[in-house]
């Protein structure tokens, strides 16, 4: 057998893939199913926190925590379950976890008891606690290192699409339901149910892992080795970038609407907002391609520290035009930056357990998002609209932070450092049976 440290590191790769017509079916099959869930989410997003203050009466400060408990539904579960990917596969968890989001969506619809939406929201974030790290690894499972970063994004341009048509869809649906009153909100929340049941169903019939991916979970060692070996100094740095950047989106969920009401906006321009964010990044396929073939860590860095600096453009201007710009600034960094970042991470993952890797990175993202939701309400009545730029500054440190790691590591992933230099990195990222070569390998001088 080659010697691990002969063998270039940009040559390697995790298990073989399957084929690439079958690849791609699958991959179709998860990007399409995604577009419809995330079209039922764009419809309702924009307009819960207007029917939570205008129906429900809920105060900001508990808008604040309905929108925390989703957060923590996804901060409290996502390790595990992405553990449990690594174990059971992926689709039992995509498809569990849709369920519980449809579950909990439709519960929108018996109560206007605000207290109950904590309930709703924490569920919800249990389901895309099963579904995110669960889908994010199926899409490495079913890719190359060629070809992944255009496969994820083509799943975040499917994800952003329905984010686009689902707040345009919102106005006709509240239109449907009387245009005004609690029917108007019912109409959109039933539609969103209805999707995600039907991509539970979809999924549930097509969706189908691939061969080596189930022969892994069978071969695999009965223990997961300690989280403190598989979350390296990169795979750690590539999580503060996001988790940095997710702050500032948590805090944003809740005031956002809040805001533009305040400054006069009518509800066709809320919506507006949150489109001028997805266009761009339903864009995200090109940005992948792009990342395939350049520095994914120049991508990444740029993209989020760009995607930063648009937040603080927020807390410059009353101006709705300016707001539009920046949106679509900062969504067309995210669309280049966000593919980038996930083939990154998983170059710098151990193969077996991208799955837990991926739910920790989860658990970390959520975790700053609830810290930005529960933390919103109290910076918004101290610094109104400066809240942008806070969070902006935020995810910008985030990133000065995480970037001297992140240029080493892709010297090592690009190989253009020295080997010896690499051991780890290369060690990780071939596993546990190369690693004992490695070693051998190493201590005799070969």
């Amino acid at each position: 057998m080659i010697p691990t440290m002969t063998v270039p590191l940009a040559q390697t790769r995790g298990a073989v893939a399957p084929g690439p017509a079958r690849g791609r079916s699958q991959l179709a099959l998860i990007a399409t199913t995604d577009f419809a869930v995330w079209l039922g989410a764009g419809t309702i997003i924009p307009y819960l926190p207007v029917f939570l203050l205008e129906q429900t009466h809920a105060s900001v400060s508990l808008i604040g925590l309905i929108a925390a408990a989703y957060f923590v539904g996804v901060f409290a579960f996502s390790t595990y379950l992405g553990h449990v990917s690594d174990r059971v596969g992926r689709k039992p968890m995509i498809i569990v976890g849709t369920v519980l989001y449809t579950v909990a969506t439709a519960l929108f619809l018996t109560t206007t008891d605000p207290v109950w939406f904590i309930v709703f929201r924490f569920v919800e974030g249990v389901g895309a606690a099963a579904v995110v790290p669960a889908a994010q690894a199926f899409v490495a499972d079913i890719t190359e290192n060629e070809n992944r970063s255009r496969a994820y994004g083509w799943l975040t341009s499917a994800q952003f699409s329905g984010l686009i048509i689902g707040p345009a869809l919102a106005w006709p649906l509240y239109a449907l339901g009387g245009g005004h009153g609690i029917w108007a909100f019912y109409t959109i929340f039933i539609f969103g149910a209805a999707l995600t049941a039907i991509a539970a169903l979809v999924l549930t019939f097509f969706l189908h892992e691939p061969a080596h991916a189930r022969a892994a979970r069978r071969d695999a060692p009965v223990k997961r080795p300690p989280l403190r070996t598989l979350l390296s100094r990169p795979v750690l740095a590539i999580i503060v970038v996001v988790a940095s950047s997710e702050f500032a989106m948590g805090g944003w969920e809740v005031v956002w609407s809040i805001w533009l009401r305040h400054l006069g906006a009518s509800f066709r321009v809320i919506g507006l907002t949150w489109v001028a964010f997805s266009v761009p990044v339903a864009l995200s396929f090109v940005g992948g391609r792009l990342a395939d073939r350049h520095s994914r860590y120049a991508l990444m860095v740029w993209g989020f520290a760009i995607t930063g600096a648009s937040w603080i453009v927020f807390s410059l201007t009353h101006d709705l035009a300016a707001y539009l710009v920046a949106m679509l600034v900062g969504g067309g960094a995210f669309a280049v930056a966000f593919p980038a970042k996930q083939a990154f991470l998983v170059q710098v993952s151990a193969p077996r357990w991208l799955g837990s890797i991926q739910g920790v990175e989860q658990t970390a993202m959520q975790l700053a998002a609830l810290v930005g939701t529960l933390t919103a309400p109290l910076l918004y009545s101290v610094i109104g609209g400066y809240i942008f730029a806070f969070g902006g500054v935020v995810a910008l440190l985030g990133i000065v932070v995480a970037a001297p790691v992140l240029r080493r590591e892709w010297a090592c992933v690009a190989g253009r450092s020295d080997a010896r230099s690499c051991a780890d990195v290369r060690r990780l990222r071939l596993g546990p049976d190369y690693a004992v070569e490695y070693s051998s390998d190493a201590e005799s001088g070969a």
